[in-house]
C-alpha cells in the first residue's frame, strides 16, 4: 500500500487567528482516516501568507503528532536565511524530514538554486525534499542541464514533492538518482503515480478525501484496475471543479460544510460565491467515496 500524507491547510478562527482547536481537530480526523503523515506548512497551508511566528506556531502545533505519525516541515522561503532559520526550527522541534521550494521571484540561475538547497542541507543535517512545482515558482527541472543531472546526483536532497503533470520527468529524475524518493504531488495522477512504481503521496485534497485515495490505492493493490481507475475518475471529477473554483477556498469550505471549521482562506484569495459553492456540493454528491464497494 501507498503512504499518503496529508498536505495540512491551515486553521483560521473568525479573527483570522491560527485556531489550534480546529487544527487538531482536523489533524486527529486525518489519523483516524489513515493518514500515514502531514506536510506542514505548505501551499495548503498558505505558508506565503502567515508571518514568521505563525510559521513556527504551526510547526510547534503539528510537533505533537510526531510519536503518532510522519511529519514533513516546509521551510521554503525567498531567502536563505529565513528559510535555514525555520529549518533550524524544525530539527528543535523533532522533525526529522523538511521540504523546500526553490526560492522564486528573482529569477535565479540553477547555481544560485542548488547552493540554497546546500546551505539549508548543511545547516541542518537532515533529508532536505525539493519541492517542485513549476506552475507557483516557474522554475523548471531541466535534466538536459549538466547541472541539474549534478545537482541531483549530488545527494543534497534525499526526495522530490513532484508537484506537476509530467510524469516521465518524475520517473527520469529517478533513473538519474535511484537514492532520491519521489512523492507523487499530484493526487489525480495517483494512479499514474502507482503504475511507475512511486507509493508516496503528499496532497492537498487528502484533507477532506483521504478515504477516496485510500480506496484507490486498495483497489491498485488488488488488482481491480477498472475500480480503481473509475474512483480516480471520480476524484478528478472533484478536483477540476475546485481547482477552477479556486483550489484552497473550495478545500477549507469542504471542510467547514464537514464539520471542521477552519476558516476562509486568506486574502487576496477570494471568498466563494453562492454559485460556486453549489457547484461544488454538486460534484461532491456524485463523486465522493461513501464507503459502498
Amino acid at each position: 500500500m501507498g503512504k499518503i500524507y496529508v498536505a495540512s491547510v491551515t486553521a483560521f478562527n473568525e479573527r483570522n487567528q491560527l485556531d489550534s482547536l480546529e487544527q487538531e481537530k482536523l489533524f486527529e480526523r486525518n489519523i483516524q482516516e489513515g493518514a500515514d503523515g502531514f506536510f506542514i506548512g505548505g501551499s495548503s497551508a498558505e505558508f506565503s501568507l502567515l508571518s514568521f511566528k505563525e510559521r513556527i506556531a504551526s510547526l510547534e502545533l503539528a510537533s505533537q503528532y510526531a510519536p503518532r505519525t510522519e511529519l514533513i516541515a516546509h521551510i521554503g522561503d525567498l531567502g536563505t536565511e529565513a528559510a535555514i532559520a525555520y529549518a533550524q526550527e524544525a530539527k528543535r522541534l523533532g522533525y526529522t524530514k523538511i521540504s523546500a521550494v526553490p526560492p522564486i521571484y528573482f529569477g535565479y540561475s540553477p547555481s544560485e538554486i542548488f547552493g540554497y538547497f546546500e546551505e539549508i542541507a548543511n545547516a541542518v543535517e537532515l533529508p532536505v525534499i525539493y519541492y517542485n512545482i513549476p506552475m507557483n515558482t516557474h522554475v523548471e527541472i531541466d535534466l538536459t542541464n549538466p547541472e541539474w543531472q549534478a545537482f541531483l546526483e549530488s545527494g543534497v536532497v534525499s526526495g522530490i514533492k513532484h508537484t506537476e503533470h509530467n510524469l516521465f520527468l518524475a520517473e527520469r529524475i529517478h533513473e538519474i538518482n535511484r537514492s532520491i524518493q519521489i512523492y507523487g504531488g499530484l493526487e489525480q495522477n495517483m494512479l499514474g503515480f502507482k503504475g511507475m512504481g512511486i507509493q508516496s503521496f503528499i496532497g492537498s485534497t487528502f484533507n477532506f478525501m483521504l478515504p477516496h485515495y485510500r480506496e484507490i490505492d486498495r483497489l491498485f493493490e488488488a488488482g481491480e484496475n477498472e475500480s480503481a481507475l473509475l474512483l480516480q475518475n471520480k476524484a478528478n471529477n472533484i478536483m477540476s471543479t475546485i481547482w477552477e473554483s479556486g483550489l484552497f477556498p473550495s478545500i477549507k469550505y469542504i471542510l467547514s460544510c464537514q464539520g471542521n471549521k477552519v476558516g476562509a482562506a486568506r486574502k487576496p484569495f477570494k471568498e466563494l460565491d453562492q454559485q460556486t459553492k453549489n457547484r461544488i456540493d454538486d460534484s461532491l454528491m456524485k463523486n465522493l467515496f461513501k464507503g459502498e464497494q
